[in-house]
């Protein structure tokens, strides 16, 4: 069922974005015609409802104008009028989204600021069009938008607009770092967007067509719409031709910086239709002589763009879905499936540790800790030098109560990382329980000094300073962090349990206003606050 009710929910998404596309290529159109200020005025206003839907769109306020100002027969000063008209409606439509963005993150971001992350994902030489990628920390350090992990590296919070504008360089770096293999890498892309393949992303479309048969049945695949619709553009009449080439290829455009994945071209596939039907009414009107080679044409074509040039591997592809279902089954509570699709992954491919990794990490979301550490175990025996298994292993023996164990898996995470902090963090927190607080001390600062920008690490040095009756370290680290990350409960409520201690109740009322003041906190952290409040008044 979880395919089917995906496939649903792709349906009711694509619908929105498809609307839009027609709504404003119809109304484009008429602008064409009509020529007037109230026309173009709709295409501007169209252009930014379809932006607020998807960011890639707002492409044609950049489109549209050229456009309009290449039509010679109309005076220059009436083309410049409405290209601006066509871009001023249009941005006038993302300014609630971008007064909010100010408002509710002290950032101006016009809509969203993912842009950077999906730029460095385009970038890298090595996508094959897979999906579900491996995140290094596994699903409890899960960082998908890499802000976290910046603002470690950096030392301080980030908005999100210096988070895009960091990994917008990141990408352009690795451009140019692998500059010889783009023109392969940029071309793979571009034919796969036009290629019939169903791109998988997620859920793959593919894989499940041979499981639901409301999946099988597609009387005209993406290929003929492809082959047909493109050479259909050559039989419109030359305006709406201008315009059909330009919304296309403005669209098309928009997604090549980043990746290619089926569902983003559902939203031109009813233009192409549209072309596609005009191509066959033109070619069941020409003599058989010139109509045979048109046919001939578009059959050449729909071989360029069959599936099969550019299909994944069934057995890459079904390995991926099953450890996507163990996942969704994992959120859901469900251990019997999680462990069942676990099983499929592993007869899909055997024998592969990142199969037995990423299923521990979905039986620890079920707290399904003597099968996880079994996992583990199993993918350790399979890559005894990968770091990340030992450190997941640790993590998984804290849970259970196995100090020792936990503390052996750290251990050995940090020997084959020696520069990696995390393993060093857990290590002294680890300590911290088993109460050897010298040695949780010191695994703690070697942390920090492997990471000083990490706000978790400094936050729980600051405690293990205090806890040795350091309070003066403790408080001079803990102003510090509240400085460089002024949004960090932690860092502030700790700052104010060491500075009542030593004394200085003022300075500890102040700090707790600083943690009262954050938005978003959780009723516990609120409830914490309270009561350290009350503490301090007595």
């Amino acid at each position: 069922m979880s395919a089917a009710v995906f496939y649903a929910g792709m349906i009711l998404m694509a619908t929105l974005l498809t609307t839009l596309i027609l709504l404003t290529t119809r109304q484009v159109l008429v602008a064409w015609r009509r020529d007037d200020a109230r026309s173009w005025a709709l295409v501007g206003l169209l252009v930014g409802v379809t932006g607020l839907a998807r960011g890639n769109n707002l492409i044609l306020l950049a489109a549209l104008p050229p456009l309009i100002f290449l039509r010679r027969e109309q005076p220059w000063p009436r083309r410049l009028t409405h290209g601006a008209l066509v871009m001023a409606t249009g941005l006038l439509l993302l300014v609630p989204s971008t007064v909010r963005n100010l408002i509710v993150a002290d950032d101006f971001v016009l809509l969203t600021s993912n842009g950077g992350i999906n730029l460095l994902i385009g970038q890298q030489p090595q996508h094959a069009g897979l999906f579900a990628p491996v995140m290094e920390e596994g699903q409890e350090d899960y960082d998908i938008s890499l802000e976290r992990t910046l603002e470690r590296e950096q030392g301080r919070d980030l908005k999100g607009s210096e988070v895009s504008r960091i990994l917008t360089r990141r990408a352009w770096n690795e451009f140019q770092a692998n500059l010889g293999a783009m023109p392969r890498h940029y071309l793979w892309k571009i034919y796969r967007f036009w290629n019939g393949y169903e791109l998988p992303q997620i859920f793959s479309y593919g894989h499940w067509r041979q499981r639901l048969a409301s999946l099988r049945f597609l009387p005209v695949n993406f290929t003929l719409l492809a082959a047909c619709g493109l050479l259909g553009l050559g039989f419109l009449p030359t305006g709406k031709r201008r315009v059909l080439v330009v919304l296309l290829l403005a669209y098309f455009l928009s997604l090549l910086p980043f990746f290619p994945t089926a569902r983003y071209r559902l939203p031109i596939a009813p233009l192409l239709a549209v072309t596609s039907a005009v191509f066959l009414r033109a070619a069941w009107g020409m003599p058989w002589a010139r109509r045979r080679w048109w046919l001939a044409a578009v059959s050449i074509l729909v071989m360029a763009l069959l599936p099969r040039w550019a299909q994944l591997e069934t057995p890459e592809v079904d390995w991926q879905v099953y450890l996507r279902e163990a996942s969704r089954a994992s959120k859901r509570g469900d251990l019997k499936t999680t462990l069942a699709s676990g099983r499929q992954a592993e007869e899909t491919r055997p024998g592969l540790a990142e199969t037995s990794y990423r299923l521990a990490i979905y039986l620890e979301e079920l707290e399904a800790w003597p099968q996880a550490e079994a996992a583990l175990r199993l993918a350790q025996a399979r890559a005894p030098r990968e770091r990340f298994i030992p450190y997941r292993l640790g993590r998984c023996q804290e849970k259970q109560g196995q100090w020792e164990a936990a503390l052996g898996s750290f251990r050995q995470a940090a020997q084959l990382a020696p520069d990696w902090a995390l393993p060093w963090l857990r290590a002294g927190l680890t300590l911290q329980r088993a109460g050897l607080e010298e040695e949780a001390l010191q695994a703690l600062q070697k942390a920090h000094a492997l990471s000083p920008g990490n706000h978790q690490i400094r936050s729980n040095l600051a405690s293990a300073y205090a806890s040795t009756g350091r309070l003066r370290e403790a408080r001079s680290l803990l102003e510090d962090l509240v400085r460089d990350y002024p949004n960090y409960m932690n860092g502030w409520f700790n700052l104010a349990l060491v500075q009542a201690r030593m004394g200085d109740t003022a300075g500890a009322r102040k700090s707790l206003s600083g943690a009262a003041s954050l938005r978003g906190l959780t009723p516990d952290q609120e409830s914490r606050i309270r009561t350290l409040r009350q503490q301090l008044q007595r």
